[in-house]
């Protein structure tokens, strides 16, 4: 009996450490959509000096609250988790988002299998860099997924992904003009506008625009242009697919809102073209509390989109007088 009583305990005590190793895991990676930016922030807020130590080195922990909401649909996502910084000019993110995902009653109306609903999104992993200097600041950022959200929720597009994205950008006093430029096989959700669908196809992206410093106040103002070639897959977050048959488009299709009433769409590049300007306010009433508000216009889908983000970057907390990183 004691015997059986001893190995049972132990039995016990292996499972909850194995499940303490798993929630640690899943903690490590639960980072993407806290720390990530598809399109790289400006390296400074406000004048260059700013700017001019970079990455703190160490562990950095946070959490973020985000999303957009549109006539097309709400998209949000949750995210805790670590990244760690080699150096003031390399770092490293890793992480997975949850979203939640609401679909507008007027589009339930017509589309029955347009739902609402929530999951975790694709497992991914940043490589960051940043060269902050007086006359020029660089930033650069290659995001990479692992194909583990719901195909069906629209979650992930069931290939690896990536984008590489870059910023420049010059300081003349709380003036701070910027230019990003990037490519990838799938087309990058930013702070403005979190998109109704995810695609996957090759694409170049870019922006260009201004920043405006004042205090803990930071004003932005840009345009932007994504620019795909070849063919285009298009995945609805807002419309499901039947469980019982596979996620698969039904023909060639030109419809650029198609995601309203598909599940899935296949076309040609102009099937995600976009193009549009962006507004964005934010705040930092302390070193560790980043609140955000913006707004995106996109031209082609005439869709008006209300963002939101709200993050506590904890590593920032626990070393007073630090930031973990640029946000």
């Amino acid at each position: 009996m004691g015997d059986t009583k001893t190995h049972r305990d132990l039995h016990r005590l292996l499972c909850s450490f194995r499940c303490v190793q798993a929630l640690s895991f899943l903690a490590l990676f639960a980072w993407a959509s806290g720390v990530h930016a598809q399109t790289p922030s400006p390296a400074a807020t406000g004048p260059a000096e700013k700017a001019q130590e970079g990455f703190t080195p160490g562990w950095g922990f946070g959490v973020k609250f985000e999303g957009s909401s549109s006539a097309d649909g709400t998209i949000t996502d949750l995210a805790t988790g670590v990244g760690y910084n080699f150096s003031r000019h390399f770092g490293v993110d890793l992480g997975v988002p949850y979203y939640f995902v609401g679909t507008p009653s007027s589009i339930k109306q017509k589309n029955p299998s347009a739902v609402s609903g929530n999951g975790l999104g694709s497992f991914g992993a940043d490589l960051k860099w940043n060269f902050p200097a007086k006359t020029l600041s660089y930033a650069s950022t290659i995001h990479l997924t692992a194909p583990t959200g719901d195909i069906k929720k629209g979650f992930s597009t069931g290939h690896a992904t990536w984008n590489w994205s870059n910023h420049i950008e010059h300081a003349w006093g709380n003036f701070t003009p910027f230019i990003d430029g990037g490519a990838g096989n799938t087309i990058s959700d930013s702070r403005f506008f979190h998109r109704p669908f995810t695609s996957f196809g090759y694409n170049a992206s870019f922006e260009a625009g201004t920043e405006v410093d004042a205090g803990p106040f930071s004003l932005t103002a840009s345009a932007y242009d994504v620019a795909p070639w070849g063919t285009q897959t298009v995945y609805s977050k807002i419309f499901r697919c039947s469980s019982a048959v596979k996620c698969a488009a039904g023909g060639k299709s030109t419809n650029r809102k198609g995601y309203k009433s598909a599940s899935v769409q296949t076309g040609s590049a102009s099937l995600t073209r976009d193009n549009g300007f962006n507004a964005g306010l934010e705040l930092k009433p302390r070193p560790y509390v980043d609140l955000e508000v913006d707004y995106s216009r996109s031209v082609p889908l005439q869709l008006n989109s209300f963002s939101f983000a709200i993050s506590f970057n904890i590593g920032s907390l626990l070393r007073p007088g630090q930031n973990a990183h640029p946000h």
